[in-house]
């Protein structure tokens, strides 16, 4: 018993001090200012006594004293004194922000071994806690507890970073790539009413990947005579009709299409590192594109990612002019608006065993009927197209091969009757010219058929039809559109 109790005795001192350990780790170590508040605990140190007076300026120190739990970074005297020469303290916007990027909604813990935490602070940025640092910065002291959080001591203040879109507008506002980016956020005044050039696909394709904070991205800024390359070489591809200068439509012009479209190219998800330039990269757009060896100036670093400034960026032609599909079962209108207990949207198992949806229309009685559908963001370019629609399995009503038509808007036309207007020019299957594609329907045909050419004259929508035969079913997964690239 006597050599059990030896035993025990010591791995119970050694699960106690594992345990409080674990504790401190998680919770914060207890000391004197435990039962004070967190505004308290900067007030009254006087270690603390410069970022006390920043605080009380910045007009967050009220938030401290709730019962809300919070985590502060709080940075040293001498680190404050340091700050000084890089921030004007006597401006009470710098200071607001200066503090408020220390102070974290919310509490966390530090320490060695966990993985990046990413941290909302007053400023509604990220903070990186990081196997034992914040963004990097090593703490003097952690896991200290206040009765409303917990705090950290930092010998040096963290950096309030820019956004991926404040940082190039500040650090490369004179390259051309910037000067695009600032276009399309200016305003104007026209008989005492304002207008703005920005646009909600402006904002959702391209600026909101730049400011957004809770994700990561990284950011290519390249040579004014690559990105003045880059545009002229995918300006014929958006050439549309509105003439450039044009107040009202400003978003419909052909330097509009064309910049948005390659400015979404110098954005990728993620926070890439370095050594990861050196691959094949995707753009948010699903550009694939490659840095050139040799093309790296300098890396900058931001609240929501990484900006690298570069040379150049190799774009091939073939990536950026992609294939655009319209799906079956997103019609925008019909023949008439009576023949929805005729139409059906189907999810659908394969002879392979692949799932798959379509549209199917069948019995409606109508001659000529069609379904209306709309491509968009279609290139200034010649486009073949293929077509999917499977039948023949168990449960079809129609198991017998059939033939349905593909019409095309010819924005030329006038005609009261609006079938008329599909009469586009295309080149059919067979290379004839033709004013529609006869698509063949086999049965259990799980393959694409090639339907034929068809040419896109100014950028935009490009509308459609997909019509009966006489009376005859309609049947369609998608039809997919592959430019023509020369």
């Amino acid at each position: 018993m006597k050599k059990i109790l030896n035993y025990i005795v010591p791995m119970l001192c050694i699960c106690l001090a594992s345990c409080n350990d674990k504790w401190e780790e998680h919770f914060g170590k207890d000391d004197a200012n435990t039962q004070k508040n967190l505004f308290e605990v900067v007030s009254s140190t006087t270690e603390y006594s410069a970022f006390a007076e920043l605080l009380e300026k910045s007009g967050y120190a009220e938030s401290l004293k709730a019962s809300k739990n919070y985590t502060v970074l709080i940075p040293t005297n001498e680190a404050i004194n340091a700050a000084k020469n890089q921030y004007n303290f006597n401006d009470t916007s710098v200071v607001r922000s200066f503090v408020g990027y220390h102070l974290i909604n919310s509490i966390y813990s530090v320490n060695d071994n966990t993985d990046t935490v990413k941290a909302l602070n007053f400023r509604n940025k990220y903070v990186e806690f990081t196997r034992g640092t914040f963004d990097g910065i090593q703490p003097t002291v952690k896991n200290l507890t206040a009765s409303n959080g917990l705090y950290h001591v930092i010998g040096q203040p963290l950096k309030p970073l820019s956004n991926i879109f404040t940082l190039v507008k500040t650090e490369f506002e004179n390259t051309k790539q910037v000067e695009a980016i600032s276009s399309f956020d200016t305003a104007y005044v026209e008989n005492g009413e304002t207008f703005y050039k920005s646009s909600p696909v402006w904002m959702s394709e391209v600026r909101r990947n730049m400011t957004t904070e809770n994700r990561k991205y990284t950011y290519f800024v390249i040579d004014d005579a690559n990105f003045e390359a880059e545009l002229n070489k995918l300006t014929p591809f958006f050439k549309t009709n509105y003439v450039e200068g044009n107040t009202h439509r400003p978003d419909s012009t052909t330097t509009f299409f064309t910049k948005k479209f390659l400015l979404r190219d110098f954005i990728v998800e993620g926070d890439l590192l370095e050594n990861q330039l050196n691959s094949e990269l995707t753009s948010i757009s699903g550009t694939k594109f490659t840095i050139p060896s040799g093309s790296l100036i300098s890396r900058h670093k931001a609240s929501n990612g990484v900006v690298y400034r570069v040379h150049s960026i190799d774009f091939q032609l073939q990536n950026q002019i992609k294939e655009k599909i319209v799906l079956g079962v997103n019609p925008i209108g019909y023949k008439q608006t009576d023949k929805r207990g005729n139409t059906y949207f189907r999810d659908k198992r394969d002879t392979l065993g692949n799932l798959y949806q379509d549209i199917q229309i069948h019995g409606h009685n109508v001659t000529a009927f069609y379904a209306k559908y709309r491509v968009t963001g279609m290139n200034v370019i010649r486009y073949k197209v293929y077509g999917r629609a499977i039948m023949g399995l168990p449960g079809d009503p129609q198991t017998a091969t059939f033939t349905q038509y593909v019409h095309f808007l010819d924005p030329n036309l006038i005609a009261p009757n609006e079938v008329d207007l599909y009469k586009r020019p295309v080149v059919n299957h067979l290379g004839v010219n033709d004013t529609r594609f006869a698509f063949g329907v086999q049965p259990l045909n799980h393959g694409e058929v090639y339907l034929g050419e068809v040419s896109q004259n100014q950028y935009g929508n490009l509308p459609l039809l997909v019509m009966s035969n006489g009376t005859g079913p309609i049947i369609l997964e998608y039809l997919r559109f592959v430019p023509i690239i020369q």
